[in-house]
Parts: structure tokens; sequence; C-alpha cells
């Protein structure tokens, strides 16, 4: 019994696996629900590709989002295999905002503000996992009934912290291709802040989320995004 606890207690955490999820380009609808009438207030455009960088098995995602005059695009490049960021380019209005490259024990970089360039450099004190990057992190992982992650992240904005994924249960999402079977995750960086994410059981895609009177639902035109890409 001491022998079987201990190995318990050795056996790693679950983490993101990149085979879990397929390449492909997505599309979404940013809306807003007040007194009872949702609005569209923007789009979020996704892809996702397989690669290679000197000679790693790489998935390079994509996401764009534009609301409005807010317009946002981060370009990941993270290991196939464990979703591990190892670098980041964050733009805002189509000029670079972050860069950031990801090391075993170091992230650095440099970030643009309104007085001039500032140095990324960020010691690690283990693995983390890409602070914006929420949707398809959360795909990756194994997710069954009452399931419960924690991975640590950091985020440019807010540094060093930790996600908790929790499955609540199971819902039909309602999609341009039909209906869907999905996961309910209560997900977040914090207890104020929490999201309900809805990924599909059959093959993992991310459906959307939904966030207070906030939602983001599968479907819509990026056409504006995409082209070009």
């Amino acid at each position: 019994m001491l022998a079987l606890l201990l190995a318990l207690s050795q056996t790693p955490a679950p983490v993101p696996d990149g085979s879990r999820l397929a390449e492909g380009e997505a599309c979404y609808t940013l809306s807003m629900t007040r007194d009872g009438q949702s609005r569209a207030m923007g789009v979020t455009w996704q892809s996702l590709k397989r690669a290679e960088r000197d000679g790693r098995p790489v998935l390079e995602v994509v996401v764009h989002q534009r609301m409005g005059t807010f317009d946002m695009r981060d370009t990941f490049t993270l290991d196939a295999s464990t979703l591990r960021p190892l670098e980041l380019v964050n733009s805002r209005n189509g000029k670079a905002h972050v860069t950031a490259t990801y090391g075993d024990r170091r992230i650095t970089g440099q970030r643009v503000e309104a007085d001039g360039l500032h140095p990324v450099d960020v010691a690690l004190p283990g693995p983390v996992w890409e602070g914006n990057l929420y949707g398809l992190t959360f795909a990756a992982l194994p997710l069954a009934e009452r399931a419960e992650f924690t991975l640590p992240y950091w985020q440019y904005d807010k540094g060093l912290g930790q996600f908790t994924i929790k499955v609540t249960g199971s819902e039909t999402v309602a999609t341009p291709d039909g209906p869907v079977e999905a996961w309910v995750l209560d997900a977040g960086a914090s207890p104020e802040q929490r999201l309900t994410y809805l990924i599909s059981k059959a093959d993992h895609r991310e459906l959307g989320y939904r966030a207070g009177p906030g939602s983001q639902t599968l479907g819509g035109d990026c056409s504006a995004l995409s082209a070009g890409q």
C-alpha cells in the first residue's frame, strides 16, 4: 500500500497534448447581451497548423481579434507535443507590442510602450504555458467528467500565475455545422476571473466561451482578418 501511495504521489500532473488538436481555421463572433438582447461586437479568427522549427515539431497558432477600433493579433509558436510556448508575437493595431522567447528557465524579449522599448526578462521556476492562449490550451487537456487541472502560466501583463480548470458537465452546442456535444469547463486565471469554455467531446474543437454578459460563438465573417494570412 505504501509503495502504491508513493507511486501515485510521483505521477506527473496531466499536461496539454498537442496531438489532440486538429489543424484548421475557425471564425468566432464576439457578442454582448444586455436586457435580453444580444449584439455582435466583433470577431476572432484563429488558425492552427503544424510545422518544424530548427528540426523541432511545432504548432503555429494565430489568434486575431477585432472589435471596433481595437485590433489585436497574437502569433504563438508552441511545442507540438506539450503546447509549451517557444515564442510569442503580440501586435496591436498592426504594430508590434510584445515579443517574447521562452527558454527552459527564462523568458526574454521586449515590450513597446508609449515611452519606448522595455526589456522582457523573467526567470522561470519551472515549466509554464502561454497566458494569452486559453481555449486551445484547455482543449488539449485530457477532459473527462469532473476532471480538474492546474497549469502554471506567464502572461505579459499579469506575470506568473496559474490556470485552474474544472469540467463541470456537458452541453449540446449549436454550431453552423449542427449541434455538437461539448464538455463545459469552468476555467480562468483567478477566482474572480472565470470563463465557461465549451470544448467538443468528439475532436477537442474549441466551440466558444461565456464570460458574464459577453460570449464568443463559432461562426461569423472573418474574411477581413484571414485575408493574406
